[in-house]
């Protein structure tokens, strides 16, 4: 029986960056012919190819002539937290807003998939640029939009890369001013309720925290949810907190859904929301704003940020300068019942 040969393993184009000691940016620039790169770097660039083999994909090839007015959004996975587009309202509108904006531009948009599966859409459909959602390091759908010579505009920014086209919000100064405000409510040991730090969203987030606390002296109390990031998750992780020898008298979190879980693990062991427990969240939904009590959020505008990502990435294709390459949206602070302590009533005299 005749023996299968053995598949070479496929050189992408982090490769070529590694092996020329450059950004995968750089490398798609030097074999387009894109962008002011130094002579010696580009050919330092396509020497890198060659001793590596590298071969841009059929979807690179395909873009030589003409737009297809298709663009790919996608949202990055983290192999200990798949997260899908619609497990979170803040990704449906953003998605949501994306997808009017593109069409109004007449483009339309693809939802693409893990970038690691052979039936990604990118391995078949040549695309004119790409959206990434809260990108990873080394991120595998910024190197395939990359690795086919496509635009790429991400909302938050690739962890370790200073380079790039992005959209984001000031998540420290938001995190800042919605600690402040639980603190301004009595708050003396706050809680911080983590994810994996594999995103800038993350880092930025519990960076802020940290900083918080040690501008007050306080010890920082971060517990980080593993297996998933659902209410089951932070219930888990307030459950801990709570049962704890010196449990936190707030507790903060940077999504919605843990938020909702902190609220489940309160009223489970009897203690009041917010009488004795403060609970706020970076992210803002219709679930926080309905929730018993209705929770006190950071409003992120993901509409916005997913209305400015089309735009900017629109320009890239079709050859205009962006007004800039790094868009910041600001936040704003909504604050509801789950972190207000309400002022009791003063009592009345006694009759003489």
């Amino acid at each position: 029986m005749a023996m299968l040969a053995e598949r070479m393993p496929q050189i992408r184009i982090t490769d070529v960056a590694a092996a020329a000691g450059v950004s995968i940016t750089t490398v798609s620039h030097a074999l387009n012919g894109k962008g002011r790169i130094p002579e010696e770097t580009r050919q330092r660039v396509r020497d890198a190819a060659e001793a590596l083999g590298y071969r841009p994909s059929s979807a690179a090839r395909s873009l030589g002539g003409r737009r297809t007015g298709l663009i790919s959004i996608s949202l990055a996975q983290d192999e200990g937290h798949c997260v899908g587009i619609s497990d979170f309202a803040y990704f449906l509108q953003l998605v949501s807003a994306a997808t009017a904006t593109a069409i109004a531009h007449g483009y339309a948009l693809i939802l693409s998939s893990d970038p690691t599966n052979a039936s990604s859409p990118l391995d078949h459909l040549a695309v004119d640029g790409g959206i990434v959602i809260d990108p990873i390091s080394d991120d595998p759908h910024v190197a395939r939009l990359e690795d086919a010579g496509a635009a790429v505009v991400t909302t938050g920014r690739v962890p370790g890369r200073s380079d790039g086209a992005w959209v984001d919000n000031d998540h420290p100064r938001g995190l800042t001013r919605l600690l402040d405000h639980l603190a301004s409510q009595g708050a003396q040991r706050v809680a911080l309720i983590g994810i994996p730090l594999t995103t800038t969203y993350a880092l930025e987030t519990e960076e802020a925290y940290r900083h918080w606390c040690a501008d007050r002296g306080a010890p920082p109390v971060v517990l980080t949810v593993r297996g998933g990031l659902t209410e089951a998750t932070g219930l888990a992780a307030a459950d801990a907190l709570l049962g704890g020898p010196d449990p936190p008298d707030a507790i903060c979190t940077p999504l919605d859904r843990l938020a909702l879980g902190v609220v489940l693990a309160a009223n489970a062991r009897n203690v009041s929301v917010p009488d004795e427990l403060l609970v706020a969240t970076v992210t803002n939904s219709e679930a926080t704003r309905v929730s018993t009590p209705p929770l006190t959020a950071l409003e992120l505008y993901p509409r916005r940020l997913g209305t400015e990502a089309v735009e900017m990435l629109i320009d890239l294709i079709e050859g205009r300068e962006p007004a800039s390459l790094s868009v910041i949206v600001p936040t704003r602070l909504l604050k509801r019942r789950s972190s207000n302590r309400m002022p009791r009533p003063a009592r009345r005299p006694l009759p003489a």
